[in-house]
Formats: C-alpha cells, sequence, structure tokens
C-alpha cells in the first residue's frame, strides 16, 4: 500500500510549495496620505503610484552580503518605517529577518536614511525583501497599539515587497595592507582591543560597530582629527563584526573577529 501511494508524495509536494504565499499586513482605514512614496537601495529607485499596489517583486537591486548598504525611504504622514527580508525564502519573515525599524514622522512626509545588512553567510541568490509604512508604528514594537509585525493588523498604512539579489561578501574581506588602504585593522582575530589606523591626510570621523545581522553595537564620532582609534569589543559577544569607518579617504567596511 505505501508503495501504490509513494508516488503521490512528490506531486503533492511539488503543488504545495508552488501555492504557497506570504502572509500580508491589513490596513482597515486604508494607505490614502499614510504611504511609502519614494524607497531607494542600490540602483532599486521606486515611487509610488498607486498605494493600494503591494507587490512589485519585478523591481530588484543587488547588495553584498555583510556589507552595509544605504537606503532612503520616504514616507506619508506620520508614518514609521520597518525592513524584513525572507534570508531562508520559506514564505515566511521572522523577526530575526528585520532588517531595521524606526518611527520618527513627520507630516506631510518623512525621509528616513539608514543602512541594511544581510548577514554574511547569506548565500547567494534572490529574496522578498518588504517595506512597511505603519502610521504611528515603528513596525516592529510589539509595545504599539498602532500595529506591529510583518503581517501585523495596523490601523493606517500600506506595504511593498521587492526582490533582494544577494552576492557573496567578498566585498567585505580585509583589505590588502598597503600606503593607499584608507583605513587599517591590526588584532584580527582580537579577544578586545582593536586598533584602526588612517592615512594621516584623511583621519577618521566616524565608526560604527555592526553585528552581521545589521544592528549597531557601537557608534564613535570623532569632532578631532584622529589618525589612530583604539576600540574596546571586550564587552560584545564573540562573533563576526563589519566596522563602517568613515575617513577623509571617504567609506570603508572592514570586517573584524571577536574571539
Amino acid at each position: 500500500m505505501n508503495k501504490r501511494y509513494a508516488f503521490l508524495l512528490p506531486a503533492l509536494f511539488a503543488a504545495f510549495t508552488s501555492t504557497a504565499q506570504y502572509c500580508s499586513p491589513t490596513f482597515p482605514n486604508g494607505c490614502f496620505s499614510w504611504t511609502n512614496l519614494s524607497i531607494s537601495l542600490g540602483t532599486l529607485n521606486w515611487n509610488n503610484t498607486d498605494c493600494n499596489i503591494s507587490d512589485y517583486t519585478g523591481l530588484s537591486t543587488t547588495i553584498t552580503a555583510g556589507v552595509p548598504s544605504p537606503m532612503t525611504v520616504v514616507n506619508g504622514t506620520w508614518t514609521g518605517c520597518a525592513v524584513w527580508v525572507d534570508l531562508n525564502n520559506d514564505y515566511t519573515f521572522q523577526d530575526s529577518e528585520n532588517l531595521h525599524y524606526e518611527y520618527v514622522g513627520g507630516s506631510p512626509s518623512y525621509t528616513y536614511n539608514f543602512d541594511i545588512t544581510v548577514p554574511a553567510n547569506t548565500p547567494t541568490g534572490a529574496y522578498r525583501m518588504r517595506v512597511i509604512a505603519p502610521w504611528g508604528s515603528d513596525g516592529f514594537l510589539n509595545t504599539n497599539t498602532n500595529g506591529y509585525g510583518p503581517c501585523g493588523a495596523y490601523q493606517y498604512g500600506n506595504f511593498n515587497d521587492f526582490t533582494l539579489n544577494v552576492s557573496g561578501s567578498t566585498a567585505i574581506a580585509e583589505p590588502n595592507i598597503g600606503a593607499m588602504a584608507p583605513v587599517l585593522l591590526s588584532a584580527n582575530p582580537t579577544n578586545g582591543l582593536v586598533v584602526l589606523q588612517a592615512n594621516a591626510a584623511a583621519p577618521l570621523q566616524r565608526v560604527i560597530v555592526r553585528s552581521v545581522d545589521g544592528r549597531v553595537v557601537q557608534d564613535r564620532v570623532y569632532t578631532t582629527n584622529m589618525g589612530r582609534v583604539q576600540l574596546d569589543l571586550s564587552a560584545v559577544a564573540d562573533g563576526a563584526y563589519v566596522l563602517q569607518c568613515t575617513s577623509g579617504a571617504g567609506i570603508s567596511s572592514l570586517r573584524v573577529v571577536k574571539e
């Protein structure tokens, strides 16, 4: 009897995967002025034409795993901004797959500028990215009565889905040591202390330490010219981190391992 029906299993599995769909957040009071107006990430430059249309997965951009990528979201009246990427392509957005959430808001619009970082170990491939514009909410923390979550019940707002292509993490490999390198890193791996050395003509201005899921661990701004900076990572958990260094030579990203 098992043999008789064994041939049905592949067909049933294929039918399930072909019909699997993403859940969607709800906005019973509509979008109107509470909506994503424009989204920019890499080569993606999207502008809203109808706040009731959510599926833009035909539009895509490519980012590199482990490297912070600048993103700009302009949205409407008093709305927050939340971004998820389905990093395991299981048709579900997990809390761990939230790459940004924030609520500042303004009227008639507000511009959110931030970086998103997919984990450095993310396989090369295509993933669904969801950007929610929730009214009066950051879209993530469950303490907000105006709604939260990638498929939550919101009062007002909208969401848009795109395709995010992720390439390998070669861009965060440690740079070759040489006179032309904007920032040099020493003590890697480290058990705590890290030294960054910048070119004297292009001193360090800011260093942001991020975990591989994009969370900011440290953010240091230097108002005086700093050619040499020492960071203390002894209090952070063991693992890989990305150092986003802003200097007179521009922005560079370095990878360091705390062990």
